[in-house]
């Protein structure tokens, strides 16, 4: 999904906003479009107890590094 992170320039909030083809978003506060889009980071669910925290992708060295936190089947 095409989930941004934005700044108001006019008003200084942050939100997320989805943003599909050329339509432009504009500050839900403020309703002003002089926005600025923030760094994404890359993140992923992982963990069966029910957690649904994000965390970032690490590359340990495990055999389990590419594989989603062991949902695959090399991991154990």
């Amino acid at each position: 999904m095409p989930l941004f992170d934005f700044v108001c320039h006019s008003c200084g909030a942050e939100f997320e906003a989805l943003v599909m083809g050329s339509s432009k978003p504009s500050c839900p506060k403020c309703q002003s479009p002089d926005l600025q889009k923030k760094m994404s980071t890359f993140a992923f669910r992982s963990g069966s107890g029910g957690s649904n925290v994000a965390s970032a992708a690490s590359s340990s060295g495990s055999s389990c590094g590419s594989c989603a936190g062991g949902s695959c089947k090399t991991c154990h």
